[in-house]
């Protein structure tokens, strides 16, 4: 395994334990109602009559497994509200702009957390997917036993991949419109049934409390609605499942948040580099993209290579056999480079 990839997990194992465990680990931590009264980022509540998670009970889908947060804010990854013991942050940022949507807070409240996601977005773009994201990391391992268990990889076509984050933003769209819809006075009696309606089918609000070895609320038949929202959660969960096993990363092409990352992918403060002219064209990096992207072979020209769909994984400088020939800036300072390559070894690290 390379110095990259390596690192790579290196940080990705500290970065689930600290999300997901950090409510545990940093229970001292967590802000007072007043440290949290002084803080440049004010606390968002449910106004009187509005519904939140802090009142679904126990059995319920939205009932959250753990206390509150350590750090009471929302970064550009996929933390989720249902971490064991509340997690080291509240929540994923589509949690937040559905949570608000429905309590319609004033955009003067909700700017401070927009600034900070909007700038540790331009700073690091998607490699918050591909080093960071626990649920990113869960799929890795499923990835790892595909391989284990020798199930080919599958490598899906360009068309695949579009129609699942198409599908991705049409649920995105749909989730905020309800979100808004059920926050209007004459409709806010649906509250109960439709809040939060994307993280009632998300695969990490089942995912996530078993990490604290807390049974999630598998299912709920209370409500026709109810009902739906648990059908569609176990479909949602398998194909999860399935998908990293057919592939990689298949998942992140359709996850909300990697989608939203992806809008600052072009401008952030990491770029990928390509001289063209030290190219042999061998695929290697076509072969070992997660996200199944082709351009960083096709280009044929010096470019800076910040495709959208990139996770910044930087398995193609990993494995490519020429010195020089990509490398990856952070505000124009070059690391991770492509020093050596045992040809031998490349063929083996394509899976």
């Amino acid at each position: 395994m390379n110095k990259i990839s390596i690192s790579r997990r290196i940080v990705q194992v500290i970065c689930l334990i600290l999300l997901v465990y950090g409510g545990y680990i940093f229970k001292d931590w967590k802000q007072s109602a007043e440290a949290q009264k002084q803080s440049i980022f004010p606390s968002l509540n449910a106004p009187e009559g509005s519904i939140s998670t802090t009142k679904f009970e126990k059995g319920s889908i939205l009932w959250p497994s753990g206390a509150t947060p350590v750090i009471e804010n929302y970064p550009p990854t996929l933390v989720c509200r249902f971490n064991p013991n509340g997690g080291m942050f509240k929540a994923c940022i589509l949690h937040f702009f559905s949570e608000n949507l429905t309590w319609r807070t004033s955009i003067k409240y909700l700017l401070p957390y927009i600034t900070l996601f909007v700038l540790l977005c331009f700073l690091f773009g998607r490699a918050w997917c591909g080093w960071v994201c626990p649920i990113g990391t869960v799929g890795d391992f499923l990835t790892f036993l595909r391989r284990k268990m020798n199930i080919p990889v599958k490598r899906f076509p360009a068309n695949f991949r579009m129609n699942l984050s198409f599908t991705g933003y049409v649920l995105m769209v749909i989730a905020l419109t309800i979100s808004t819809l059920i926050g209007m006075p004459n409709l806010a009696r649906y509250q109960c049934y439709w809040f939060l309606p994307y993280c009632q089918i998300c695969p990490a609000r089942l995912i996530c409390p078993m990490f604290g070895l807390i049974k999630p609320n598998w299912k709920d038949f209370s409500t026709g609605i109810t009902t739906t929202f648990t059908i569609l959660a176990w479909i949602v969960l398998g194909f999860f499942i399935a998908a990293f096993y057919w592939g990689r990363r298949v998942w992140c092409h359709m996850c909300p948040v990697g989608l939203i990352n992806s809008w600052f992918n072009k401008g952030c403060g990491i770029e990928l580099h390509k001289k063209a002219v030290k190219c042999i064209k061998c695929g290697y990096c076509a072969d070992v993209c997660p996200m199944g992207l082709t351009k960083m072979y096709e280009i044929d020209k010096d470019t800076i290579y910040n495709q959208t769909g990139c996770i910044m994984c930087m398995r193609c400088i990993e494995v490519c056999p020429r010195k020089g020939c990509l490398s990856v800036k952070f505000f124009g300072k070059k690391f991770f480079l492509r020093r050596k390559t045992d040809a031998e070894k490349v063929s083996q690290q394509v899976q």
